[in-house]
């Protein structure tokens, strides 16, 4: 049976072929439910859904391996014209249909191992908490058509869409394949099935939907840029086919492992391309490696040498940022012992503690009488009670871990606090000597800001 539980939809009860019998019956009622605007009963349009997912492995959902193609069973939504569209494909589950154009029968999670099933390797979400800010994945184009049509009939998902800023149909020929994550609480199960919006295809990085716009592309930034063609010449009581297969477009999915050091005192990067060995670039060769890929999605692994200063280190940041982009490098989250790269490009306004927005956890450097680096945490603490002011006092309290063990356990005795480090540190202080420190901070403050002093 299937249970709705909150956002959850879970399948429980049965298996195998059980299980399917049970998804298609699920399945052609709904469509019965929905589709007659009178309210009666649509007997000839639950047929067509059921006749059609006898083809297949799973209800609504057709593989076809030598082909290379997986096809699923969708119905349009029914949005007006020009309306904002931030799903182009979702699950039958979706509670998101005022804003998706199709409406699949077949489940996501299902198109997700169909794909794979070709070859496409799953590919990764997106996660602010993680410092994953661009989808990654194979390219998969994505192709519509009604029915009972002929091969002449399919037309790119993409087509169906407008974008406001350029007036012109969504600019992209495929999308990128990521998978969604498994969920945690379903043996077997993805989030894309699981939790709201229940996406397949979203305009925006969702951070659990199965395929996603190939760029990087915020949900508020996003949000009412994209919207159905008002010529769609869709009908809302029509079924259609939803066509997946591996992209055939130039877009290689690229990852470079770029590893920021200096050699003479000149910042350079040692530079291997997908799991190739390491060579020595400077700037320049770096930004040339980049443009001469332009088109292909360039995902960054970027590292710092230990033995770089904080200075050195802030300057192969900046150096990074201005390559950085759709076009250009798309960086990854942080390796364990590593801060995200922008973390050493932090907003100067931040050093004065009465212009910050809030106040985490200071981690602050200092030389001692022997040329050592001394640690020192700093808490802020707001005092609101003044009852005539609209800023709060605020006051410190020092402490002084000798070891980075000492400096965990001193933040964790004091409780709860925001998952933000900012560290201050002499220029010429070597990544070494501080990252001890910033490591044992990471697991519960992951977001660190390094301020050469």
């Amino acid at each position: 049976m299937m249970e709705v539980i909150g956002e959850r939809a879970v399948v429980t009860g049965a298996t195998g072929a059980i299980a399917k019998a049970m998804l298609a019956m699920a399945l052609g009622c709904a469509a019965i439910a929905a589709a007659d605007e009178d309210g009666g009963p649509d007997a000839a349009r639950a047929a067509a859904i059921a006749a059609w997912s006898q083809g297949g492995t799973e209800a609504a959902l057709r593989v076809d391996a030598a082909a290379g193609t997986v096809t699923a069973l969708a119905e349009f939504c029914g949005i007006d014209p020009a309306a904002t569209v931030e799903f182009p494909v979702v699950g039958e589950l979706s509670d998101r249909g005022y804003e998706a154009v199709f409406r699949t029968f077949a489940r996501p999670g299902a198109i997700a191992a169909g794909i794979e099933s070709l070859g496409v390797p799953r590919g990764q979400n997106v996660s602010h908490g993680a410092f994953e800010f661009w989808p990654r994945g194979e390219r998969v184009a994505i192709d519509v058509a009604p029915l009972e049509s002929g091969d002449s009939a399919w037309k790119p998902l993409q087509n169906y869409i407008i974008d406001l800023e350029t007036r012109a149909p969504l600019a992209i020929d495929s999308f990128t394949y990521c998978g969604s994550r498994d969920d945690p609480d379903v043996p077997g199960g993805r989030l894309c099935d699981t939790i709201a919006p229940n996406s397949v295809v979203s305009t925006y990085n969702d951070a659990h939907t199965v395929l996603d716009i190939p760029k990087r592309s915020d949900q508020s930034a996003a949000y009412g840029r994209y919207v159905l063609d008002p010529n769609h010449g869709l009908d809302a009581r029509a079924l259609y086919r939803i066509r997946f297969r591996r992209s055939r477009s130039p877009h290689p999915a690229t990852t470079l492992d770029i590893g920021v050091t200096a050699r003479e005192g000149a910042i350079g990067f040692m530079v291997s391309a997908d799991g190739g060995a390491a060579a020595f670039e400077d700037p320049a060769a770096l930004v040339r490696r980049v443009r001469a890929a332009a088109g292909s999605d360039i995902t960054a692994r970027i590292s710092f040498d230990p033995a770089l200063t904080v200075a050195e280190a802030a300057t192969g940041a900046r150096l990074l940022a201005k390559i950085e982009g759709d076009d250009g490098i798309r960086p990854a989250g942080p390796a364990p012992g590593q801060v995200y790269y922008k973390g050493f490009l932090p907003d100067d306004a931040w050093r004065d503690r009465k212009a910050r927005p809030s106040q985490p956890w200071e981690l602050r450097f200092s030389r001692d009488a022997g040329g050592g680096l001394a640690a020192a945490l700093v808490r802020t603490i707001e005092d609101w009670s003044a009852q005539d002011s609209l800023e709060p006092a605020l006051s410190t309290r020092d402490f002084h871990p000798a070891t980075p063990a000492d400096a965990a356990a001193t933040v964790a005795a004091m409780g709860e606090s925001l998952p933000v480090l900012l560290v201050f540190a002499p220029s010429d202080a070597r990544l070494a000597e501080i990252m001890p420190f910033v490591s044992a901070l990471a697991k519960d403050h992951p977001t660190a800001y390094v301020f050469a002093e």
